[in-house]
């Protein structure tokens, strides 16, 4: 009998030795970051005699871990993604910094001009206005940039502590599995707690999944399916430089083992704070961008456009006041021509807001597509170019689109171009900070019509040229007005008769007394560049005379054109084509006022986002704590308890001794 109780008393004092030792191991580990609480169990001896034996294990619940791993994950993304959005919102948000301040500045300055177009001082102020307008225009593009290059630095940054959690996990994936799954050889519970944090850290860097294998190891996969850790290797992520862009760093995927085996990265589904950084670029700071160079080269090339049609102080037909960049495709690996590009004069207002990708597709053809942030082509957007010939180089503009909308683009390919070709072109990406003046000289500005309009004193009708309004001054190859003045007759049965200086004339007839655009009636509107009405009611014999408004510095009709810029509806909103032309454009203002819009309607829902996210995984934490969490009053309670067990174990061991030396003594 002493001896059962020996052995029971034996092994309970160890069984509560052990029970101590976690619940002193659980105390002194509450501060250690990853640990799992700890439970030893045991189990009876068979017939009574004692505890038999006893497992430590963790207690976790696999499914609340990896939970907490998908919401440290959404928490990670939002709070990056708010950190990297406030920038470009704090930015934007600066007065001093408003591209709308410079441009109502620019066109309060007009109205100035207009209200006294023969004083150069007024229009010295437009010129400073311009380039006011233009040094911002620079300064906030540079400002995008910036924070392009900083993505660029903090990929690179992320991606070196992405690899060394990686390679964590795979270096406690071969020491576990070392152990093996047997009894005699338990694999160390730390290991197991170092690993389950390292993946939980590795969660905050982006979102992940985990299986486990039959050896023990734990495969880590991202959200998307692609492996990271596998069974005794890993893979590791890489910063390339992007392709077309070598501006543009990507992301990928290599075996450690073997480097040969890459694979692309599905950058939806990256999560975390590497897809917080990849999609701040692609939903902020590359619309931004891209905006910002389809607002400057319009403006720009608006205004060069309308100064064009004007005369000068000097009496001269306006110039160019903005130089407009040209721009080189940028061309994927294995092509074997060059492009270049440039906005065509004139068709900025065909310019959305995207990048553009063209392809040779035939000896004979080549295939223009709109992308949008991803790459991915706009529906709608597909432009087939038909009937070339690349024993020289080729030029394209919208004349050879089926649907005459090219973009605005005139894009020229190399004769060495072959089929196969793909390239790149992503103008409004530098254009804000690539546009310059023209010109500095007040004189340039272009605020009278160069032509007017005269009624002869002789005329007994009331007839008036109105609406007098210019299309083009480039009326190659005959200089504008060559052949001016315009003798315009009124012949009665709403007949005109139209005769230049060469004596060539041309009849303009109307099925009613609505007189207008005459020279479009007679069919040489644009041949001459210019139009005009007939109102009230002409006499027959009476006659109006077109010709060079000469001296006419007072006059500020162009200047009332350019003053008109600012509202009217100029700017491109999609490249669909299919889109309603109503529709599919707006002014200035309301460009810039969606660009801002956008980026703070997108920085609202992040912090939004992130409040929610940071609330989920508080309530998740306090789920997994609730088991896996060290208390100190349970362990506390735990420690009286078995103390307390521990004791009366011991006096097990002294019943017995007691009860030997009785025997002992019995038989002396």
């Amino acid at each position: 009998m002493s001896d059962n109780l020996l052995k029971i008393g034996t092994s309970a004092v160890l069984a509560n030795n052990s029970l101590l030792n976690t619940t002193g191991n659980n105390i002194a580990n509450i501060n250690t970051p990853g640990y799992v609480r700890q439970r030893t169990e045991f189990e009876a001896q068979q017939f009574g005699l004692g505890v038999g034996r006893g497992t430590t294990e963790r207690l976790v619940n696999e499914f609340t871990l990896k939970q907490m791993r998908r919401d440290t994950s959404n928490l990670a993304f939002a709070s990056q993604f708010v950190n990297e959005a406030n920038r470009v919102d704090a930015l934007f948000s600066n007065p001093a910094n408003s591209i709308a301040t410079g441009m109502n500045d620019l066109f309060a300055q007009i109205q100035t001009a207009n209200n006294d177009p023969t004083q150069l001082s007024n229009r010295q102020l437009i010129i400073g206005s311009a380039q006011s307008l233009v040094d911002r225009f620079d300064g906030m593009s540079n400002l995008i940039l910036d924070q392009e290059k900083y993505v660029n630095q903090q990929l690179d940054i992320y991606v070196t502590e992405t690899n060394n959690l990686i390679t964590q996990i795979a270096t406690y994936n071969k020491d576990i599995a070392s152990y093996g799954n047997g009894a005699t050889r338990p694999v160390p519970l730390d290991l197991l707690d170092k690993r389950d944090n390292a993946i939980l850290k590795l969660s905050e860097m982006l979102e992940v999944t985990t299986l486990d294998a039959d050896n023990g190891e734990k495969l880590v996969f991202m959200a998307g399916g692609q492996s990271l850790v596998v069974e005794q290797g890993d893979f590791q992520l890489l910063t390339l430089r992007g392709e077309p862009d070598p501006a543009r760093k990507e992301l990928q995927l290599q075996l450690n083992s073997k480097k040969s085996v890459l694979r692309d990265v599905n950058v939806k589904d990256i999560g975390g704070k590497l897809g917080a950084v990849v999609a701040f670029r692609e939903e902020i700071l590359d619309p931004t961008q891209r905006q910002l160079g389809q607002l400057a080269l319009t403006i720009a090339d608006s205004m060069n456009s309308q100064n064009k049609l004007g005369m000068t102080l000097n009496g001269d037909i306006g110039k160019n006041l903005f130089n407009l960049p040209s721009f080189e495709g940028l061309s994927f690996a294995g092509n074997s021509g060059s492009l270049s590009y440039q906005i065509e004069p004139g068709k900025s207002g065909q310019l959305p807001a995207t990048d553009f990708m063209v392809t040779v597709t035939s000896a004979t053809e080549v295939l223009v597509q709109a992308v949008d942030a991803k790459g991915n082509v706009i529906p709608g957007s597909e432009k087939t170019i038909s009937g070339l010939n690349f024993s020289t180089d080729v030029t394209i503009s919208e004349d050879d689109s089926p649907d005459q909308d090219l973009f605005g683009l005139e894009i020229t390919l190399s004769s060495s171009s072959v089929v196969g070709d793909k390239f790149l072109l992503n103008p409004l990406n530098t254009a804000a900070r690539r546009l310059d003046m023209a010109t500095n000289r007040p004189e340039d500005i272009a605020l009278a019509s160069p032509v007017r309009g005269n009624a002869a004193n002789t005329n007994l009708g009331n007839g008036q040229v109105e609406e007098l309004t210019v299309s083009s001054t480039d009326t190659s190859p005959d200089p504008f007005l060559a052949n001016a003045p315009y003798t315009v007759t009124y012949l009665g049965g709403d007949q005109f008769e139209i005769t230049d200086s060469a004596a060539t004339t041309v009849t303009a007839t109307f099925t009613s007394n609505n007189y207008n655009e005459i020279l479009k009636q007679a069919g040489i509107a644009d041949d001459l560049g210019f139009d005009f009405n007939i109102s009230g009611q002409p006499k027959p014999g009476d006659s109006f005379t077109l010709e060079f408004n000469r001296d006419g510095f007072n006059d500020n009709r162009n200047g009332l054109a350019f003053a008109d810029l600012q509202n009217s509806s100029t700017m491109r909103r999609s490249a669909d084509s299919t889109s309603g032309a109503a529709t599919n454009k707006y002014s200035f203002n309301q460009s810039y006022a969606t660009m801002v819009g956008s980026i703070g309607e997108r920085t609202r829902q992040a912090r939004t986002s992130e409040e929610a996210n940071a609330a989920i995984l508080e309530q998740t934490t306090q789920w997994y704590e609730s088991l896996s969490g060290v208390s100190l009053d349970e362990e506390a309670a735990n420690l009286v308890r078995f103390q307390q067990s521990y004791a009366a174990a011991s006096k097990i061991i002294s019943t017995s001794q007691t009860i030997f030396d009785t025997l002992l003594q019995a038989v002396r």
